[in-house]
């Protein structure tokens, strides 16, 4: 009995080592299996975060174009959460045109005439159809030039404009051609090209247009003087076959004039010069009129002739020309063209002329107010009343 007791209590003891192990056992494989079964519910690999996308405004200041148009478009309409910014929209848009973009180019020169930078500027409208033009639309060309025409921007805007506008005097447009005449006469955007400039007033002369008559008229009548040849034989003239090749300076016609040849003063535009100017002032051009009137009293550019002088100058200050008018009232005064001095006709002329702003003729009426009597001032009064 003492023996089997013994065992028994030694096996008890053996039981109790066992559980306790069980359960040290399962104390620390629990966690690691709960840990096994989380890791292969995770993926193998781990997703990066994606960046965030930049904002319309952040590419437009990193120098996207396309974001820089459409980004002054948001600020422009107020559109999409962006408050309207007409300003900052103009900024933005001319940055994006400057870079080549040309419908930014068209939203400026449309924005500006409409007014919706602030008040409408068509000069400014003027520049940006012509940017729109330059990068090669064809519209904003046509635009440019039509306010060009119009009067609306004072330039060209350089070779370009002028290009276009050749194509367009090729379609027979007067106001085209014209319009090049001056740019080629007075170097607006271009070198000037005297020659190129008749040759447009001529074309443009020839259809009829008064203006183009005139412009063609006063270039070819202020041509410099140019140097001929003659013979001293009058009766070797008819054989003369160089009478027509002019020197530019006396010297040069001199050195071959030989010793049977003297030297003739020649403005080889004075003929028609005079004609051109003579078949606009017909038409009623004042300036025209003014400028055959002084031409023959001066006897430079022609030769002179008061009559002549005295009809045109008429003709020019009935037309309103101030300068014609106190022309008038200066020869009146001195009774030159007429069969003694006249102090009314002279006064209403002066009169005429200071009413239209000439200060000079201002000047000379009151001069001549003060050798009047008053019987000539009140009639001179009333005529310059009545003509007014």
């Amino acid at each position: 009995m003492r023996l089997q007791f013994n065992t028994f209590h030694e096996s008890a003891d053996s039981m109790r080592i066992a559980v306790a192990l069980l359960a040290l056992a399962a104390s620390v494989s629990g966690p690691a299996l709960a840990q096994e079964k989380i890791a292969a519910k995770a993926p193998s690999t781990a997703k990066a975060a994606s960046p965030a996308k930049p904002s319309l405004s952040q590419l437009a200041a990193e120098g996207d174009v396309q974001a820089q148009f459409d980004w002054g478009q948001l600020l422009l309409k107020g559109a999409k959460g962006v408050k309207k910014n007409p300003a900052q929209a103009q900024d933005w848009l001319a940055l994006a045109a400057s870079n080549g973009h040309v419908e930014a180019a068209i939203a400026l020169a449309q924005g500006f005439e409409k007014g919706l930078f602030g008040k409408a500027d068509m000069a400014e409208a003027a520049n940006w159809w012509y940017r729109a033009g330059d990068l090669g639309n064809e519209t904003a060309r046509q635009r440019f030039l039509s306010l060009y025409l119009d009067g609306q921007t004072a330039s060209v805007g350089g070779p370009a404009g002028v290009r276009w506008l050749e194509q367009q005097a090729t379609a027979n447009d007067s106001r085209a051609i014209l319009a090049l005449g001056r740019i080629y006469e007075f170097g607006d955007g271009i070198v000037v090209d005297h020659a190129k400039a008749q040759a447009w007033y001529r074309i443009a002369a020839l259809a009829g247009n008064v203006d183009a008559q005139y412009r063609l008229g006063s270039m070819l009548l202020a041509e410099p003087a140019a140097w001929r040849l003659l013979f001293k034989d009058v009766s070797r003239e008819k054989d003369n076959t160089e009478r027509d090749n002019f020197y530019p300076t006396r010297d040069a016609a001199q050195a071959a004039a030989g010793n049977d040849r003297w030297v003739d003063i020649m403005r080889p535009g004075m003929l028609h010069g005079e004609y051109w100017l003579t078949r606009a002032a017909l038409r009623g051009h004042p300036q025209a009129a003014l400028t055959l009137g002084e031409a023959y009293l001066q006897g430079r550019d022609l030769p002179f002739d008061l009559s002549q002088a005295v009809r045109w100058l008429s003709v020019s200050a009935l037309a309103g020309e101030p300068r014609a008018m106190k022309e008038l009232a200066d020869l009146a005064a001195m009774g030159q063209g007429l069969f003694a001095p006249d102090p009314i006709r002279a006064w209403v002329n002066y009169d005429l002329a200071a009413a239209a702003g000439m200060k000079e003729a201002e000047e000379s009426r009151d001069k001549l107010g003060k050798t009047m009597n008053q019987r000539q001032l009140n009639r001179s009064r009333q005529i310059a009343a009545d003509l007014k």
